[in-house]
């Protein structure tokens, strides 16, 4: 289980938190351009100033670091939150951001016995390219330091989406999952349900669909019950992203639905923080809208949709989710 790290801005009201943190000298010592002392005014300039791709790390609401990822990635975590897996966390939530944003490599620096940081950025795909001197503010003098580099197809293979719920395995779709998925979204009463999806669809046809990447819109997630491949879950590109899933009409009835698409809906809003997120379903698709209604999605505008599973268009609803609105 990750640790429930939410990335927000950081708020004037955090710079108490902030100030505490770092006046740690075991934090301060390792960040190059910090001031020594550091005091609550430190911190409220740094607030105010704080760019678009400085993160605060939140644990139940508090702060309880900084993550930049940006054109450089760097971050600290508060003295008595540390070896907990925050870092880890945070840090794959904020790359899967700026990855996301279009950038395809980050480069850091980690000064020469910082064990600790050296170990995160080795996790998270960082690899070392060679060495330079940087100067410290709060050491007031010269310090050497590795450099490092990520890229976006080695983040992508070390930490695509993959959960575990209490019943389901939910990870990158394989070649190996085709067959199942075809015998799945070709049988009549699944592809009526969607739209791009014909009963008499070959696994050629199926394959560029359902065989996408694991990590950034266009997704799709292979979920497994019992070892079984039983449905998918995906983002289609936005904006806004759109929300997409099915699964076996053999399985209906658990709450296997409800449990898949609440784990990667929840998963897909913590890497990549959207502003909305929109979903459809056809009116007579009742599992599917009290999925949504249950993920709080409003039901928005209807209309008549064409599914390539009906003979006739068939009437159906937007739904669309934003954060703190009620469905």
């Amino acid at each position: 289980m990750h640790p429930p790290v939410a990335l927000t801005r950081p708020w004037p009201e955090d710079a108490d938190d902030i100030a505490a943190a770092l006046a740690d000298w075991d934090v301060v010592r390792w960040l190059t351009t910090l001031p020594w002392p550091y005091g609550t005014a430190d911190a409220r300039d740094f607030i105010a100033a704080a760019g678009l791709d400085e993160h605060a790390i939140r644990l139940d609401g508090r702060l309880v670091g900084m993550v930049q990822a940006g054109r450089v990635f760097g971050i600290w975590i508060a003295p008595d939150r540390q070896g907990q897996g925050i870092g880890r966390r945070a840090g794959v939530l904020a790359l899967s951001r700026l990855f996301l944003s279009g950038a395809t490599e980050v480069h850091a620096h980690c000064l020469i016995g910082n064990d600790r940081s050296a170990r995160l950025l080795a996790w998270l795909g960082f690899r070392p390219y060679g060495r330079t001197v940087l100067q410290s503010r709060p050491l007031r003098a010269e310090v050497p330091a590795e450099m490092l580099h990520l890229d976006r197809d080695t983040f992508q293979q070390r930490h695509a989406i993959a959960l575990t719920t209490p019943r389901l395995r939910i990870d990158a779709v394989t070649p190996d999952d085709l067959p199942a998925l075809h015998r799945i979204v070709t049988k009549p009463d699944v592809a009526r349900m969607l739209l791009r999806y014909d009963p008499a669809m070959t696994l050629d046809d199926v394959q560029p669909l359902l065989l996408q990447g694991a990590l950034l819109p266009p997704l799709r997630l292979a979920v497994r019950y019992r070892g079984q491949v039983v449905g998918i879950v995906g983002l289609s590109e936005g904006p806004p992203p759109r929300l997409n899933y099915f699964l076996d009409p053999a399985h209906a009835g658990q709450g296997l639905g409800q449990e898949m698409v609440a784990a990667v809906f929840a998963e897909l809003v913590a890497r990549f923080d959207p502003p909305e997120v929109l979903a459809g379903a056809f009116v007579d698709n009742d599992a599917s809208r009290k999925i949504l209604k249950n993920l709080g999605f409003r039901r928005g505008e209807d209309m008549e949709l064409q599914s390539l599973g009906r003979a006739t268009p068939a009437p159906a609803a937007l739904y669309r989710w934003r954060p703190g609105l009620l469905g």
